[in-house]
Formats: structure tokens, sequence, C-alpha cells
């Protein structure tokens, strides 16, 4: 709540802090440095993570950081995987098949993901401060004061709006009384890093038996994290596992341990679904673990925070530039309100999913692998539904909400196109590379109506003012709207067989998603702008 004493003196420290310096912090953290806003990252830990929960990199996330020039670096070090499971089963998701220029997922360590995004974040100027941790907060109405603890002192730190990217046991969301709830563990996963004398084949790395799961990840240096849903002892959710019970239990499935060697560490995993009753209070928003958590099932966790993170990015820019200008500025509401709004249910959404999930592979006996063969059935005979699951698990089907109109592309991401606009040497521009020109903080008015008239004339340029109804569009960005020309929408194939083609303009958001498609007059523009919480200029 609101403190009810005066708001401190002095300047702010930053107009953004961030507490927590995983993936989603520096992502977030990335995306408001590339928008000019001010940005302080905290992380209570005093080096990056060495240990990996996570080893999955999804479509959707590989596609927004494209979209900012970030995703070579990812793509080099990982492995692409063109299938991945649903509950593990032995029926693959056909990821070929999805509607993106990134038909795979990436496998490699979540900390090496940690570690490229870190560098990112410090090529657009930004840096985390280290062994930091934040310990209380009070809000009051135009800045929030964080209180933290270094190097055995305690020292305070005063920005416009603070986000708690800390994780499930969040700081941030402790300090500001925001509610945690949601269904406790009732089984655990052990999984143990070793080396293995006698690995399985890749095609055996996941094993469904009636005893239970097995299922294994290779790391680049030749180690294995082993894990198993073992339904002899999975309820045993107060045991601490140990070497000797992880290797018992992989025998029991299997037959065999793989040669196991002596684990190098040993950990549990639970099932508890939990999410925050609210995702912002006041000043203070939450994102990634902090707002939701639930078992690493498909590997969705480090995707849904890295969307939580590019939705909330250009809101905050908006609000902290707006806040510049007028310190309660009526905006700043609307901007941050659209936030939970969307990305709540996004989380609902994938919890349910995972909890699905969960009930398929616990389901111990004959009944048990009796439910998981007819749902590897299900996935095999109807690629329907085999594409439709992975485009939930993919985070490409994500669908916020729009102002108005029954067309399927409005709130869906817009895929990056293949755009004629009209250049000398006559090569298609992507739309990403567009979006990357454009920035994080504006808006992108693509005109489809015939494009330039002399070649050039569609370059990305920051400072582009083409579309006289829109340069008004949230002022705090100066120039918001950049309009793009182009002649013709050229690929890709399936983008053009969904309709991209036929649309006489598309408005897309700073985070990629569609406000709106088709030619906009003063009225439908004014419509926008109240949805989104914006300004346009009379």
């Amino acid at each position: 709540m609101l403190s009810e004493g005066s708001t401190p003196d002095g300047e702010l420290d930053a107009e953004v802090l961030i507490v927590g310096a995983g993936p989603v912090g520096c992502w977030l953290a990335a995306e408001l440095c590339g928008a000019g806003v001010r940005v302080l990252v905290i992380e209570a830990r005093g080096t990056r993570a060495q240990w990996s929960r996570g080893f999955v990199v999804h479509p959707r996330t590989l596609e927004i950081l494209h979209s900012r020039g970030a995703a070579e670096p990812l793509l080099e070090a990982g492995q692409r995987l063109p299938t991945w499971h649903f509950a593990m089963g032995s029926r693959r998701l056909d990821f070929t098949a999805l509607p993106t220029a990134f038909p795979f997922l990436l496998l490699q360590p979540q900390a090496r993901t940690e570690e490229l995004l870190e560098a990112h974040l410090t090529g657009l100027g930004g840096a985390v401060l280290r062994g930091r941790r934040a310990v209380g907060l009070t809000q009051f109405k135009d800045r929030v004061v964080v209180r933290v603890a270094h190097e055995g002192t305690e020292h305070e730190l005063t920005a416009a709006f603070v986000v708690g990217c800390d994780g499930a046991r969040s700081a941030v969301r402790q300090a500001a009384g925001i509610e945690f709830t949601g269904t406790p563990d009732t089984l655990v996963s052990p999984s143990a890093l070793v080396e293995l004398a006698d690995p399985p084949p890749p095609d055996q790395y996941m094993q469904t038996r009636e005893q239970g799961i097995f299922f294994t990840i290779a790391l680049p240096d030749g180690r294995f994290v082993v894990s198993t849903i073992d339904h002899a002892r999975m309820a045993e959710v107060d045991i601490p596992w140990t070497a000797d019970m992880v290797r018992e239990s992989v025998r029991r499935i299997t037959g065999t341990d793989f040669g196991m060697g002596e684990p190098e560490r040993v950990s549990t995993i639970g099932n508890s679904a939990k999410q925050a009753h609210r995702y912002r209070d006041h000043r203070v928003l939450l994102a990634g673990d902090a707002a939701h958590v639930h078992f690493p099932m498909g590997g969705q966790g480090l995707n849904l925070g890295i969307q939580d993170a590019h939705n909330l990015a250009w809101r905050l820019a908006a609000a902290a530039l707006a806040q510049r200008a007028d310190p309660r500025s009526p905006l700043v509401d609307a901007l941050l309100d659209g936030y939970e709004a969307e990305r709540r249910p996004a989380g609902e959404h994938v919890l349910e999913d995972v909890r699905a999930q969960m009930a398929l592979v616990a389901a111990p006996g004959a009944d048990g692998a009796a439910l998981r063969s007819r749902f590897d059935a299900l996935l095999h005979e109807h690629p329907e539904v085999n594409l439709e699951y992975a485009g939930r698990l993919s985070g490409l089907n994500v669908r916020y909400p729009a102002p108005a109109g029954d067309d399927q592309r409005l709130g869906s991401r817009a895929p990056d196109l293949l755009l004629d606009l009209g250049g000398p040497d006559g090569q298609p521009t992507g739309l990403y590379e567009l979006m990357r020109s454009v920035g994080p903080a504006r808006f992108l008015y693509l005109d489809l109506r015939g494009g330039p008239a002399q070649p050039g004339e569609a370059e990305a340029d920051a400072d582009s003012t083409a579309k006289a109804q829109l340069q008004g569009l949230n002022p705090g960005f100066g120039s918001d709207v950049v309009t793009i020309a182009a002649r013709a929408v050229l690929g890709p194939d399936w983008a053009v067989q969904q309709g991209w083609g036929a649309a006489e303009a598309v408005l897309i958001r700073p985070d990629g998603h569609v406000a709106s498609t088709g030619a906009e007059d003063d009225a439908a523009l004014g419509a926008l702008a109240s949805y989104y919480g914006i300004a346009v200029a009379p």
C-alpha cells in the first residue's frame, strides 16, 4: 500500500529498479535501456547461477530475441530440436509445422542463456549490481524506496517503479504484500548432475514405463542431468533425496543405472503451481517466477517469463517517460494495468497446461500407462491436435484481447513477414529487422497499400512521422509511431496463406503484437488510444 508519509526529497537513483538478474530481469532491463529509460538491476547472488534447472528456449522467445538482434548468440550456442514432448509421451509434438522462422526449440543450460542475455544488456549500456539483496520497500505516490543489504550494511535506492524478477521466493512480492497462492507440492522429481559410463542412445533419453518416467539431458561438456518421476517414491515430498536414491530410482524404472557415477549435485523439484494474486501493486510489478511458478514440464517457464518482460517493457517505458513530464500522470495506471490484464491470464493458461501434463505423468500403474498411451495416439492420429499443443507450448499461440474486430490476427503476435519495400536491390526485408530498427518503445505502422513511389522511401527511420493521425500516439515517446510503406508481403508462404498480405495496414505494438488491422480513421485511432491507455494529440 501507499505510505501515508510525505514523498522523500532528492533525485531518483533510477526510473526503474529491477530486482533479480536472471533471464527475465536482464531482458526487461535491456528493453528499457534500449528505450532510453534509466535502469538499475540488483542481484542477491554474487555470481551468475552455475546450476541450471531449465534447458529450453522456445520459438516465441527466439522470435522476441531476433526482433532485437539478440538471437544469434543463442542459436550458435544451443542444440536445435525439431520435436518436443507433451507430458513426456512417446509421440512428439512436431514443431516443424509451426508458423515461424524458428520451427524448433533450442536446448541449452539456462545458466548459459542467462549469461548471453546479460551480455546483451551490457552491450546496451546496462549492468548488474551483484551481492545486493532487497530487504524491504516503501511506496509513495510517485516513487518507491527499496532497502538494500550489501556487505553487512543497508542503504536505500529510490526509483519511480520497481519490478520483482527475483524468483519464486520473491522478496519484492513479499514486501509489497502480494499474496502467492495455488496448489502445494504433492510429488517431487529428483535431478542429478552426473557422468554416465554407458548412457542411453539419444532416442531413449526419455523413457515412459509403468513404474514411472526416466529422462536425461546431455550437456555440452559430456555430463548428464538425470531425472525421474518415480511412482514408487514421488509422493515422499518431505524426504531429502540422496545419490543412492536417484540411482535406485533409475534402475527401478529402466532396469539399469547407465553406469551412473557419483553425482556432483542432487536436487528435487516439486509440482506446486502458484500465481501472484496481482502482478501490480501501485508502482511495484512482478514478472517471471516472482509472478508464477510451476513444475518445469515442457520447459515453458523461461518462455513465459520473457514474454512477461517483453509485454511490460514498453508499458514501463511509456510510464517512465510520461512521468518525466508529469510525476502524477494519469497515463501510468492505464498503461500498467494493461500488463496484468494481459499477462496474468497467460500465466493461468500455462499453469493449467502444466497441471494437465503432471496428471498424465503421475498416473500410476496399468491405468496410468493406458491413459498415456491413449493421449500419445491422439497426438499421432490427429495432426491438428498435435499442432495446437505445439503452438501452446511454443508460446506462439498467445493472443491478447483486442479493442474491436473479429480478425484473428488482432492481439496475436505478428510473424516475421518478408516485405517488398521497393529498395534498389530488390531483396525482401524482414519485419523483425524493421522492428529492430524501430526499437523497443515505438509502435510500427505497416502500410501495405501499394508502397513508396520511389525506392528507399520506406527505410525504417526512427523520426518518421508519415502517418499524421498517429503522430500524437503516446506523446512521451516523441515520434512514437514509425510508418513503413511496403509494396507487398512476399512471404513466408504460410504467412501469405494466413492472409497477412491482404490487410491494408497493420499497427504493431512495441512487443510485436497486433493492435489493429486495416487503415485507421480518427475515431478508430481514438478507440485504440483509449484501450491502451495512451493519448492522441488533438
